[in-house]
């Protein structure tokens, strides 16, 4: 089935989104010269609105791992920008990402995970196959022929591009491949080999009050790590931490190392992996964990023993879901100690995570404050100044092609 187009209806560029387009520039470029972001575009829904048509329905959006979905049948779903989704591997074995919402009455189809032949929905009993097609439509004899609506009512399919493993969503369509984007940070790790590592169960942590631009930007700037995580952090210290200068023809990702002070590292309690390390690791890559951001919402960290990962869900300005996986390989899944470790490796996590939440939700709070600062970056927060130039780009691109349109008719 063809892949279609499915974007929001454009918004109107009114005054407030102007005044805060007239005033992003500064935020774009290197990191002794850019400011943060106004405060607006972490609180503002009308900007959030915005951001939905300029960055969400036209850039690659993660929603999980290939090995989530390994057999035939395999699917899950997940919800992003408010839109259900349905991620379907098919008899074929290819990856398809649909639409979750029947084409009669608009009913979600679809569990959170399984294995199933076809959907069925529970409201009217209208039925689709894997690859989307309408295959029933009870009791639709008076209205339309069946023929007329398996040709018009089959759930809609979208672009799909797979990096390492990932699958991800274009809503436009017209999204440049991801491949040739991510260059340098495919090769720093392409020694984990992540698309043949496997994920156990995620778990998704709900009601996250504060902005996806800040979930990306604390997990990505070692500079509050000699704060905010004194002592648990000390294994991975931000003196360790470096950066790769901004190009923009390899602008799928934002990502920089941080050195450990002894091998094999890992964020737990006993600042060690867990879990046996990824062969063809080498010692440089056992002596380090790669933060990276593969904007907008897929935010990972390549440790010797395994791939942590979020997937940043906006559900508003001020709220977002993470749902939270690991990678490792499929010898160590097989452990019979692996449920164990698999969660003391999540527990562990969960201490940096704690502490991110109050300091991201207090953040969060003090941006809403009418003294919301707008300031300037550390050396250590490089990787900010590099979001803000990602995000600007797109953005202005977007209201440039909304000032491009023809005038309405009057």
């Amino acid at each position: 089935m063809t892949p279609k187009s499915a974007v929001l209806p454009d918004m109107p560029l009114s005054p407030f989104i102007l005044d805060i387009l007239s005033r992003i520039g500064a935020s774009a470029g290197t990191v002794d010269k850019a400011l943060s972001l106004p405060p607006e575009c972490y609180t503002s829904e009308e900007w959030y609105e915005f951001e939905r048509r300029a960055i969400f329905d036209r850039e690659w959006l993660a929603l999980g791992h290939t090995s989530f979905i390994p057999n035939p049948g395999d699917y899950f779903s997940i919800t992003i920008t408010d839109e259900p989704l349905l991620v379907v591997r098919g008899k074929d074995g290819t990856v398809r990402v649909m639409s979750a919402v029947c084409r009669h009455r608009g009913h979600v189809l679809g569990q959170p995970s399984g294995n199933a032949d076809g959907f069925t929905c529970p409201f009217h009993g209208w039925s689709y196959d894997l690859e989307g097609t309408l295959t029933s439509a009870p009791e639709m004899k008076g209205t339309l022929p069946f023929e007329e609506l398996k040709r018009t009512q089959c759930l809609p399919s979208l672009r799909t591009d797979i990096w390492n493993g990932f699958i991800f969503v274009n809503f436009d369509g017209q999204a440049s491949p991801l491949g040739p984007r991510l260059k340098v940070l495919g090769e720093q790790v392409k020694n984990h080999d992540m698309a043949n590592l496997v994920a156990p169960p995620t778990v998704d942590w709900t009601g996250n009050p504060w902005n996806w631009k800040f979930m990306q930007e604390n997990a990505l700037e070692p500079y509050h790590t000699h704060y905010l995580h004194s002592g648990p952090h000390d294994f991975a210290p931000s003196r360790l931490a470096s950066f790769f200068d901004w190009d923009e023809a390899d602008d799928g990702a934002v990502f920089h190392p941080t050195g450990f002070v002894h091998l094999d590292g890992g964020f737990n309690a006993s600042t060690k992996a867990l879990l046996p390390t990824i062969p063809g690791l080498s010692d440089d890559e056992r002596r380090r964990v790669m933060f990276a951001a593969v904007l907008p919402n897929l935010f990972l960290g390549a440790q010797p023993d395994c791939v942590f990962f979020y997937l940043i869900l906006p559900e508003s300005a001020g709220k977002i879901t993470l749902r939270v996986g690991l990678l490792t390989t499929p010898a160590n899944l097989s452990l019979p100690t692996a449920p164990l470790l698999l969660k003391s490796t999540v527990d562990g996590i969960s201490i940096f995570n704690d502490q991110d939440v109050v300091a991201n939700t207090q953040t969060h709070r003090g941006l809403r404050s009418r003294f919301a600062p707008r300031t300037r970056f550390a050396p250590k927060e490089q990787t900010l100044a590099q979001i803000n130039t990602w995000l600007v780009k797109r953005y202005k691109a977007y209201a440039d092609s909304l000032t491009s349109l023809p005038a309405a008719a009057e």
